[in-house]
């Protein structure tokens, strides 16, 4: 399906590493509706080559450092000196500003996972480029890399919510919903014990959130996950 040029726009970045100003193209708001949402909040679009998240990442065009909006924006001189080091001094100048397929999607959230990890980012912010690389590689339908980056999600969501750090860096992200998505993804990866464990813990709010459209996936993903493993461990 063609892309529609009318929908994008060009946003405009200075790097957090080397104060390069680029531009990088995005998604209007609102320019497409969604036909389906997965239960781990995987959202579908009709032309998947226009789904917001492949234009999520900023990728510096002159040093290769990536990041989104969410990263924090200080970067002390150790860092800097970091990424020089580790990821500017190997980087062939390469402008990913412009559209996107799937698979260059992948490479700049690879990228600002690297990024991420140089710098320190808290377990929130690594945790939401894992999972939006395993969606990826959900609309490549490559289950074995799909499964992959799920572990890495799930592991630094469960770090996340040790530590409270989706607090601050996701405004969207209450205790319930990382709660929730913690099992969701527990149960997508075959942890069924573990999914059972944190689906109750959200179910456990009922009576202390508004967020009642999660306490309700939660209590139909916790069924679901008894009947798969169920089908798994035959009595």
């Amino acid at each position: 399906m063609a892309i529609n040029p009318d929908h994008f726009y060009d946003k405009n970045y200075t790097c957090l590493h080397c104060d390069t100003a680029f531009t990088s193209k995005r998604i209007r708001s609102g320019s497409q509706a969604s036909v389906k949402r997965d239960a781990d909040f995987c959202t579908y679009f009709k032309n998947q080559r226009m789904n917001p998240i492949l234009y999520t990442v900023a990728v510096c065009p002159a040093c290769g450092f990536a990041f989104t909006d969410q990263f924090d924006k200080t970067m002390t001189p150790l860092v800097k000196k970091l990424i020089a080091e580790k990821l500017a001094s190997k980087w062939t100048p390469k402008d990913y500003g412009s559209h996107r397929s799937m698979e260059e999607a992948i490479v700049t959230y690879k990228l600002a996972i690297y990024s991420a990890s140089i710098k320190g980012e808290a377990h929130s912010i690594l945790a939401g480029l894992y999972l939006r690389v395993a969606w990826l590689y959900r609309f490549l339908e490559k289950e074995t890399e799909e499964k992959r980056f799920l572990s890495l999600a799930v592991t630094e969501y469960e770090q996340s919510y040790i530590h409270t750090d989706y607090v601050k860096d996701d405004k969207e992200m209450s205790e319930v919903r990382v709660l929730y998505l913690i099992g969701e993804l527990m149960r997508r990866i075959g942890k069924y014990d573990q999914a059972i464990r944190y689906f109750t813990k959200a179910v456990a709010f009922k009576e202390r959130t508004i967020e009642t459209g999660i306490i309700n996936m939660a209590r139909d993903q916790w069924s679901l996950t008894r009947e798969e493993y169920k089908s798994t461990h035959p009595a």
